[in-house]
C-alpha cells in the first residue's frame, strides 16, 4: 500500500494458515508417494530476459535470485521431467533483438520498452512489481523535473526554453519520456526549446550536475533524490521541483515530490509462443505472487512482491504523442523507435523537420564552448527545425533559406535538391536557372511534377560561383526562393586543373630517370670499379717486378682508390625522389661533390707526385745546383697528395657548412599554366663553388702537363709522361666540354644527368687504361736481339740527326749540352774528349751490338754516367734507352 497502515487483528495468523494449508494440499500427493503432478511442458530449459538498466552484474546481483535461483525451486519440480530456468541481462538493443528472434520466453523491462514489445511483438504482460521504495510498497511511479533551489531564472515548465537539460536517455522513462509527455502536454517539445539536452545514462550524476551548475534542469524518477539524500549523497533542500503535482495514490496522497503523471512500475511479459506452455506460464505467475517482502529473492531485488499486471495502456498512449511508436503506411504494423542510434531515435514534433546527421553531430560546437559535450554523454542542440511552405533540401542543408548558399558542388557534379510541398497543393514545379557566361545571364528554365507532393531537382554546370535557383510552384514563387548554387572548382587531382568548361589539364608533371639509366650507372660504375680493383691487385701481385718497382708501386695504389672514389658518383647522381626522401637525396647531393673531389685529387695529387719524384731523383740529380736538395724518401711526396686533398677538403667544407646542395624541384616549362617538373641538386651559391672546383681541378691538369714536359726524356720505365699527358689533357677535354653540355640540356634531367656519368666513367677509365695498360704490356715484352736491334737503329738514326744539325750550328759537341738550360758543360766536354776510348770509340764490341749501342749501355755509362747522368739522359733523348 501506498501508506503504511497496520492489519487488523489476527489477520496475519489466518493469512499464515491459508499459505499453510495450501502448501499441504499442493504437496500431500508427494508425501503419499502418490509421484509427480502431472504437468508437461515443450522444453527443459527457459530463458528470462531483462533489461539491465544498472549492468549486467548489477542484475544478476538483484534479480538472478528470483528469476533464476526462486523459479528453479518452486516451479522446476512440478514438471515431469523438471524445468529449469536462466536469467538473462540485456540491453535495450538487445532485448527487441531477443524478443524479436524468439530466444527468450519472459522478458523484464521498464513499461515503456514493454509497450513497445506488446505493440511489434505481441509480448503479453503477466505480472506487474509491488517496488519497494523508501518503505513504501508501490505499483506505479513518476518523474521529477528538478533544478537549483536558488535558481531564480526557472520557476515554471516554460522556463525550460532555451536551457541547458539533462536526462537519463533518450529512451529512458522516468528520467526523460514522462518528463518529454508533459511538455508536450504544455505546448513544448523536448527537441525543439531547450538550447541543448544531455544524457548522462545515469540518474545520480544527474543530480550531481544541476547541483554543480553544469545544467540547468534535471530529470529523474520519482524517490531519487530522496534516496540520495537518505544516504547522504545530496540534500533535498538544494533542489526545487518544477511543476510540483499532488497526487493521490490508492487513497493516499503519493509519498514522493513528483512533476507528471503516475504510470505503471516494470512488468514481466511472457513471449506468444509461451502460449502453448501456459501451465508454465501459470506456474510462473502463482510462483512470483507468493514472494514477500521477506522473501530473500525479494530482499535481494529490493521489491515486495507481484501482482496481476496493471493496464499500460497509458504508455501506449504516451508513446503515440511523442512519436516513438509509428505505424507503417504499408504493412499497418507498429513499431517503436530504437535508441541504440541517438541520431536516429530524434522524433520532432508535428511542423518540424530533423535536421541532417552531420549537422546534428556538429550543433552543439556550434553553439560555443559552453554547449560542448563531454565524455561520457550524449547531446542534442535543437536537432529539429520548423518546416517552410517549401522544405528545399540539399546534401548540405536540411532546410534552405532564401538567398543562402543551399549547396555547393563543384563543376559539372550533379547537385539533387528534394523540394517538399507542406501545403500539399499538388502542383507543379516551375525552376529557373541562372548562370553568368561571359558577363551575360544565361537561365535554364524547367517544369517538374509531384510525387507524394515531393520533386527532386537534379542540375549541374561547370560555371563556378553562385548561382542563382528561382522556384515556383503553381506559378508563385515561394517565400524561401531564391536560393544559391555554390560552383567550385573542380577536383581534377594532382597535377591537375579545372577549366572554365569543366574539363581537366595536367599542370604539373613529375619527371624521373627512367629505370634503364640506373641500370647504366651501375654498369659504369662497375666496369670502372672492377678495373680500379683489379689493377690495385695486379699491382700488389707484382710489387717486386723491376717495372712496378720503377713506377713507385705506392702511388699506383692511390690513383686506383681515387678512381674508385670518384666513380662513385656515378651512382650518386642517378638516384632521384621516386625511390629516396627528399630528406635522404639533400645527403646524397653533397656526397657526390665529395666523392668526385676527393677521388680526383687522390688520383691526379698520386700521378703528380710520382712523377716529380722521378723528375727529382733523375733530372734534378743530375743538375749540380738541385742535386743535393733532391729528397730520395718517398713519404716526402706525400705532402703534394696531402696539400691536394687539403685544397679540394677546404672548398668542400665551406661549401657543406655555408650552403649545402638540396635536393629540389623546379619548373622547366615555360609557361605558367603547366609545369613540367624536374629534380636537381642545387644551392643559392652551388655556381660559385662549382667554378671554384673546376679552376682548381684545371690548376692541377696544367701543372701535371708541365711536369710531364720537365720528366719528356726520362725512360717511360720511370715516368710514362706520354700516357699521363694523354690523359691529362683528356681529362681537360672533359673538365670544359661537360659543363657547356650540362648547361645546354639542364631542362633535360635524364640526358645532362647521362652526359655527367659517361664524364665520370671516361675520365677515371682513362686514367686507368692509360696508367696500368702500357706497364701491363712493358712488363710481359720480351727483349730480343732484333727488337735492340731496332733501339739501335732508332738511335744511331737520331744521332745523326743530330750530327747534322751540330755541323749547321758549328757546335762540335752540341749532342752533350745542358738538358734544362742549353748551355754547353766546358769541364765534362773536355772530360770526354780527353778520353780516347770514347773520341776514338775505340770499344770491344759484343756480338750482335752496333758501336753506338755499346758506347752507351755499357763503356759511357761505366766511365761517364756516375760522374754527370745528365748527360746520358741528353745524350739518349730519352729513346730505347734500358
Amino acid at each position: 500500500q501506498g501508506r503504511q497502515v497496520p492489519p487488523p487483528a489476527g489477520y496475519l495468523p489466518t493469512m499464515l494458515r491459508l499459505v499453510a494449508l495450501a502448501l499441504t494440499l499442493r504437496l500431500l500427493p508427494r508425501a503419499l508417494g502418490q509421484g509427480l503432478p502431472p504437468y508437461n511442458s515443450s522444453k527443459r530449459v527457459y530463458k528470462i530476459g531483462g533489461l539491465a538498466i544498472r549492468g549486467a552484474a548489477d542484475f544478476e546481483k538483484r534479480f538472478s535470485p528470483t528469476f533464476r535461483d526462486y523459479l528453479n525451486q518452486e516451479v522446476g519440480p512440478l514438471f515431469n521431467p523438471p524445468i529449469t530456468f536462466e536469467s538473462l541481462p540485456l540491453n535495450f538493443s538487445s532485448t527487441f533483438t531477443r524478443v524479436e528472434a524468439g530466444t527468450i520466453d519472459f522478458v523484464y523491462t521498464n513499461p515503456s520498452a514493454f509497450s513497445c514489445l506488446d505493440s511489434e511483438f505481441g509480448a503479453s504482460a503477466v505480472l506487474t512489481l509491488r517496488n519497494l521504495r523508501r518503505g513504501q510498497e508501490l505499483t506505479q511511479f513518476g518523474g521529477i523535473i528538478f533544478t537549483r533551489a536558488n535558481n531564480t531564472n526557472i520557476t515554471q515548465l516554460s522556463d525550460l526554453k532555451d536551457k541547458k537539460v539533462e536526462a537519463v536517455s533518450i529512451s529512458g522513462l522516468g528520467a526523460a519520456q514522462m518528463q518529454w509527455r508533459l511538455m508536450t502536454e504544455k505546448g513544448m517539445n523536448l527537441m525543439v526549446d531547450p538550447a541543448q539536452v544531455r544524457f548522462a545514462f545515469n540518474q545520480k550524476k544527474i543530480v550531481h550536475d544541476v547541483r554543480r551548475g553544469d545544467v540547468d534542469v534535471g530529470f529523474v524518477r520519482t524517490d531519487m533524490i530522496e534516496g540520495m539524500d537518505a544516504n547522504g549523497e545530496t540534500s533535498l533542500s538544494y533542489f526545487k521541483v518544477i511543476h510540483k503535482q499532488n497526487i493521490t495514490y490508492e487513497g493516499s496522497p503519493f509519498p514522493f515530490q513528483i512533476s507528471t503523471r503516475l504510470y505503471p512500475e516494470w512488468s514481466l511479459g511472457a513471449l506468444p509462443h509461451m502460449n502453448s506452455d501456459y501451465k508454465v506460464v501459470e506456474e510462473v505467475i502463482n510462483a512470483l505472487m507468493r514472494t514477500n517482502s521477506s522473501s530473500n529473492c525479494s530482499k535481494a531485488a529490493g521489491y515486495s512482491t507481484w501482482q496481476h499486471p496493471l493496464s499500460y495502456m497509458p504508455l501506449r498512449e504516451m508513446q503515440q504523442a511523442l512519436g516513438w511508436i509509428q505505424q507503417d503506411p504499408v504493412t499497418s504494423n507498429w513499431k517503436c523507435m530504437r535508441s541504440d542510434d541517438l541520431y536516429g531515435a530524434i522524433v520532432c514534433p508535428s511542423g518540424y523537420f530533423k535536421l541532417a546527421r552531420e549537422i546534428v553531430e556538429q550543433q552543439c560546437n556550434v553553439l560555443g564552448s559552453e554547449y560542448a559535450c563531454p565524455s561520457g554523454y550524449e547531446c542534442l542542440c535543437r536537432p529539429c527545425k520548423k518546416a517552410d511552405e517549401v522544405e528545399i533540401v540539399s546534401h548540405i542543408s536540411s532546410s534552405c533559406e532564401k538567398m543562402s548558399v543551399c549547396a555547393t558542388a563543384e563543376q559539372l557534379a550533379k547537385t539533387t535538391f528534394n523540394i517538399r510541398d507542406n501545403k500539399e497543393r499538388n502542383l507543379d514545379l516551375t525552376y529557373k536557372f541562372h548562370v553568368t557566361v561571359t558577363g551575360h545571364d544565361v537561365a535554364t528554365e524547367g517544369t517538374i511534377s509531384p510525387v507524394n507532393n515531393t520533386y527532386n531537382l537534379t542540375l549541374s554546370t561547370p560555371v563556378m560561383g553562385d548561382n542563382v535557383l528561382e522556384l515556383f510552384v503553381g506559378g508563385e514563387q515561394i517565400p524561401n526562393s531564391p536560393v544559391l548554387l555554390r560552383i567550385v572548382e573542380k577536383d581534377c587531382g594532382e597535377n591537375m586543373q579545372a577549366q572554365s568548361d569543366g574539363t581537366c589539364q595536367r599542370t604539373k608533371e613529375y619527371e624521373y630517370l627512367p629505370d634503364w639509366f640506373k641500370g647504366i650507372s651501375a654498369l659504369l660504375f662497375g666496369i670502372n670499379c672492377s678495373l680500379s680493383l683489379l689493377f690495385f691487385g695486379w699491382t700488389y701481385a707484382f710489387r717486386e717486378n723491376p717495372v712496378i718497382k720503377a713506377s713507385q708501386p705506392t702511388f699506383l695504389y692511390m690513383v686506383s682508390l681515387g678512381c674508385v672514389l670518384s666513380s662513385s658518383t656515378i651512382l650518386t647522381v642517378s638516384f632521384d625522389d621516386k625511390d629516396f626522401s627528399d630528406e635522404a637525396l639533400d645527403a646524397v647531393c653533397q656526397s657526390s661533390v665529395w666523392f668526385y673531389g676527393l677521388g680526383f685529387a687522390l688520383s691526379i695529387s698520386a700521378l703528380f707526385s710520382k712523377t716529380y719524384r722521378a723528375k727529382c731523383l733523375t733530372i734534378d740529380k743530375m743538375n749540380a745546383k738541385k742535386s743535393a736538395r733532391v729528397v730520395v724518401s718517398i713519404y716526402q711526396y706525400f705532402l703534394y697528395v696531402a696539400l691536394a686533398l687539403a685544397c679540394e677538403c677546404f672548398i668542400m667544407l665551406i661549401w657543406t657548412v655555408y650552403d649545402p646542395l638540396k635536393w629540389k624541384r623546379i619548373c622547366a616549362s615555360d609557361t605558367t599554366a603547366y609545369c613540367r617538373s624536374i629534380g636537381k641538386c642545387s644551392s643559392d651559391t652551388g655556381v660559385m663553388f662549382v667554378a671554384s672546383v673546376l679552376v682548381l681541378h684545371f690548376m692541377f691538369l696544367c701543372y701535371m702537363l708541365w711536369v710531364c714536359y720537365q720528366v719528356r726524356n726520362i725512360p717511360a720505365e720511370f715516368a710514362e709522361h706520354k700516357w699521363i699527358t694523354a690523359s691529362t689533357v683528356s681529362g681537360i677535354e672533359i673538365l670544359f666540354l661537360t659543363p657547356f653540355l650540362v648547361y645546354m640540356t639542364f631542362e633535360d634531367p635524364t640526358t645532362s644527368t647521362l652526359i655527367t656519368s659517361i664524364a665520370l666513367f671516361f675520365n677515371d677509365f682513362g686514367v686507368l687504361v692509360m696508367i696500368f695498360v702500357p706497364k701491363i704490356f712493358m712488363m710481359f715484352q720480351e727483349h730480343t736481339t732484333e727488337t735492340e736491334s731496332q733501339e739501335n737503329m732508332l738511335f744511331n738514326l737520331r744521332r745523326k740527326v743530330r750530327e747534322t744539325r751540330k755541323s749547321q750550328t758549328g757546335s762540335p759537341n752540341s749532342f752533350i749540352t745542358q738538358s734544362n738550360a742549353g748551355v754547353k758543360d766546358s769541364k765534362m766536354i773536355s772530360r770526354i774528349e780527353s778520353t780516347p776510348q770514347i773520341h776514338n770509340k775505340s770499344i770491344i764490341e759484343k756480338p750482335g751490338r752496333s758501336p753506338s749501342s755499346v758506347f752507351v749501355q755499357h763503356n759511357y755509362h761505366r766511365y761517364h754516367c756516375h760522374d754527370h747522368p745528365k748527360v746520358f739522359f741528353k745524350g739518349r733523348g730519352g729513346g730505347g734507352g734500358r
